[in-house]
């Protein structure tokens, strides 16, 4: 995708993505998960306990479970 289309497709100018993509403009959350979803990806925010089960979840090399309810009721952290 060019920065063009990118632009195109958020409604921003191509000069504007070339800031984003250039360092010069630090873009808002909200925009990252504009241009996100423009290109069908979802951000997510993931424990960072839980970083190896989601790539061996994503890799489909997850043999064994890498977490269970136990386990978070033993260590659960309140927010």
């Amino acid at each position: 995708m060019t920065q063009k289309q990118l632009g195109a497709g958020l409604g921003w100018a191509q000069a504007h993505v070339s800031e984003i993509e250039n360092g010069k403009v630090d873009p808002r959350l909200s925009n990252v998960v504009q241009m996100a979803r423009l290109v069908d990806h979802e951000l997510m925010l993931i424990p960072t306990a839980l970083i190896p089960a989601v790539r061996a979840m994503i890799s489909g090399k997850l043999e064994q479970p890498l977490w269970s309810i136990e386990e978070e009721d033993e260590g659960s952290r309140q927010l």
